[in-house]
């Protein structure tokens, strides 16, 4: 990804800049992450209680830094806050197969955005960046993710970036609370590149 995008903000001064993350990132991207599986445990298969136990440094991996033909890097979305300092407030994944069969494959994970900043845009512009840094990855063909089938707002997000729905897995995600067990089912999205 070369240059960083921009995401405006409805009555912001400043937009969202969206930017690949690096070392220096990674703590700030496991405290959105931390707070996004504590308020939307449906959303993710992940679980707040045995992940906030992980360090920043274990999330290395996913920046791609070893991933000689791209295809698997975390983008965030950062704003500028009084005084100027830059607050990460969305992000979202790319995590390319390893496997040689399927290679040409990536999955899309984790798009999360701070509520604070719902509605301005910013789940779009990481989407949107993500797919373009996709097109510059050697050989690959094709993105895929998983999204909690009831959150429409989300599902109309990926869809009016180009992913189309291929399938359900009923009660994909059980979560267990003082009021019983819920389930979630997940819809499966892909798009061709």
């Amino acid at each position: 990804m070369s240059e960083p995008t921009l995401a405006r903000r409805p009555n912001a001064q400043q937009p969202a800049v969206i930017r690949r993350l690096g070392p220096a990132d990674l703590l700030a991207y496991k405290n959105l992450r931390d707070e996004a599986l504590r308020r939307y445990p449906e959303a993710f298969t992940s679980d707040h209680e045995s992940q906030r136990l992980r360090t920043p440094e274990s999330y290395l991996g996913r920046l791609g830094l070893n991933e000689p033909l791209g295809g698997s890097f975390l983008l965030g979305a950062f704003v500028k806050e009084d005084g100027g300092r830059e607050r990460l407030v969305g992000s979202v994944g790319l995590e390319r197969d390893t496997r040689n069969k399927t290679r040409h494959i990536s999955r899309l994970i984790g798009l999360m955005v701070l509520p604070t900043h719902n509605g301005h845009g910013i789940g779009s512009a990481l989407v949107g960046a993500c797919v373009t840094a996709a097109h510059q990855a050697t050989d690959l063909q094709m993105i895929v993710l998983s999204v909690t089938a009831s959150s429409d707002r989300v599902l109309r997000l990926y869809e009016r970036a180009g992913f189309r729905r291929y399938g359900l897995l009923p009660r994909a995600v059980r979560l267990v609370d003082a009021r019983g067990e819920h389930y979630f089912d997940r819809a499966h999205m892909q798009l061709t590149l």
